[in-house]
């Protein structure tokens, strides 16, 4: 014969509330958008330092421009200067194109950049 205390019956699972379902979701959504936001901010022209190469995202150099490997086909500039806080296209020698790009801060104002490319070719 077992003598002792009856066991307790086990305690019902806890129902979460849809409230806090959703804001899980969103707290995730957050967390996967700062990071592709981050990732893909991490090749383009904001991020680009004197002597790397850069390649047009399209057929105007006005598009946007992305780091890439100055070792490959894709490069097509490469960057002489960078001058921030600066909007004026004339800060470059006549003799190489310059990129002008705003650079959106999250917290402040907006700054802008210009870079002197010459052809990496």
């Amino acid at each position: 014969m077992h003598g002792g205390a009856p066991v307790p019956p086990p305690q019902p699972a806890k129902r979460r509330s849809p409230k806090s379902i959703l804001r899980g979701i969103g707290v995730v959504l957050g967390l996967v958008f700062l990071a592709v936001a981050g990732i893909s901010s991490m090749d383009d022209a904001s991020s680009a330092e004197v002597g790397d190469c850069v390649k047009k995202s399209s057929s105007s150099l006005d598009d946007g421009l992305s780091v890439v490997d100055c070792g490959t086909a894709e490069a097509q500039y490469k960057v002489t200067a960078v001058h921030d806080d600066t909007s004026d296209p004339s800060v470059c020698p006549a003799n190489q194109s310059a990129y002008t790009k705003n650079v959106h801060r999250r917290r402040g104002s907006d700054t802008h950049m210009v870079l002197c490319l010459t052809s990496a070719k």
